[in-house]
């Protein structure tokens, strides 16, 4: 047993406070986290040293002890650990077996129904969340698990969430900790116009979790996020005072209803989003009338190891390998007679001159993608 090193040192057989590590499952921004046995049992022990995160182990611990809830994961236990002259403390969680939502989106190809169903099991989460006080301040794709045996997605790391009466956190930066492209516009509009003040900070509340969860469900239907632009502080301005191009029009293969529904999260005002409870309901009232071959088809194009062909002009093979596992599906999208739905959705010459978002999935803005505390 290394006792005198950093969590990531951490090796199979280890044995820590009870729990036996299997392997390394991820690093975060605060903590390490491995697939450990305690009893025979699986969870996911998350390492994070004290000194680093002054007083957010134990907030992150007083959250899950107050929510118990299916698609949120649970607590298995907590302890502290000393290793030579390092001070850990240790949660030990439920362990989801499955993918991030980040992987699963381009792994499976997911319909308009599938992403859904997801996004209803994330808004229920919040809204468990939120009805016990709790603002998560961190929702997005990255913090999602899709459970490989039935599909269901739990919303996972609390580590830089709050809850009502919680003591006073440690950030002495203007914004709490989060993800730059998932801040709603009132938060980059408080920093507009607070830039100078002293002391002044930015408070998350359960509609931040609203409009996270809807830039979540854009980048789900349209592989790219609601806003870009060419330096972060023209990407802070259009989140501010630009409008989305609607998801449906991004991607025609979009249901119109469910894209309504997606900008309604990513209203600028934050009285006019719904409530994660409200979205539930919207969802499962979507889901219930949701009928014809428009929910059921794949959204995109997807390329994998055995789509290539042999036909075409020298070079469409390079060009073919150099393609990202999710496209914009080609071909006629499926029309009234298919969906069910009304009128064929415009074209996306039709929407707000809105520069399309063009970020990857992973690694945006890498120097600012978890901001410190």
């Amino acid at each position: 047993m290394r006792d005198n090193g950093p969590p990531a040192v951490l090796s199979p057989g280890d044995v820590v406070k009870g729990y036996t590590v299997v392997r390394h499952l991820d690093q975060g921004g605060f903590g390490t986290v491995y697939l450990a046995t305690n009893d025979g049992q699986p969870c996911a022990l998350k390492l994070v040293e004290r000194q680093r995160v002054e007083g957010r182990v134990e907030k992150e611990v007083s959250i899950l002890l107050r929510l118990t809830h299916p698609n949120v994961v649970g607590l298995r236990g907590f302890s502290y650990w000393q290793a030579g002259e390092r001070d850990y403390a240790l949660i030990a969680m439920e362990y989801v077996e499955g993918r991030k939502l980040s992987a699963w989106v381009k792994e499976e190809n997911p319909s308009a129904r599938q992403i859904a169903k997801v996004t209803l099991d994330v808004a229920r989460a919040l809204a468990a969340s939120h009805a016990a006080g709790v603002v998560h301040r961190d929702v997005k794709d990255a913090n999602v698990m899709v459970r490989d045996a039935d599909g269901l997605a739990v919303l996972v790391d609390y580590g830089i969430g709050d809850y009502e009466g919680a003591p006073p956190g440690v950030t002495q930066s203007m914004l709490p900790p989060g993800t730059m492209e998932y801040r709603p516009p009132e938060a980059w509009l408080f920093v507009e116009q607070h830039t100078g003040h002293r002391g002044a900070r930015y408070v998350s509340v359960p509609s931040d979790d609203v409009w996270a969860l809807g830039t979540v469900l854009y980048r789900l239907l349209t592989a790219r996020l609601p806003f870009d632009a060419a330096t972060d502080p023209e990407y802070v301005q259009s989140v501010i005072r630009k409008s989305p191009v609607p998801p449906h029009l991004a991607n025609r293969f979009v249901p119109e209803r469910l894209s309504v529904l997606c900008m309604r999260l990513l209203e600028k005002d934050p009285a006019a989003r719904p409530e994660a409870s409200a979205v539930c309901a919207a969802l499962e009232e979507l889901l219930s009338g949701a009928e014809g071959e428009a929910w059921d088809t794949p959204l995109f194009d997807s390329y994998g190891p055995n789509s290539a062909t042999t036909e075409g002009e020298a070079g469409a093979l390079a060009r073919w390998a150099k393609r990202p596992l999710r496209q914009m599906r080609r071909g006629k999208a499926p029309g009234p007679e298919l969906s069910g739905a009304g009128p064929p959705a415009a074209s996306l010459s039709q929407a707000a001159p809105v520069a399309a978002a063009t970020r990857p999935l992973e690694g945006a803005l890498p120097g600012l993608a978890h901001e410190a505390g």
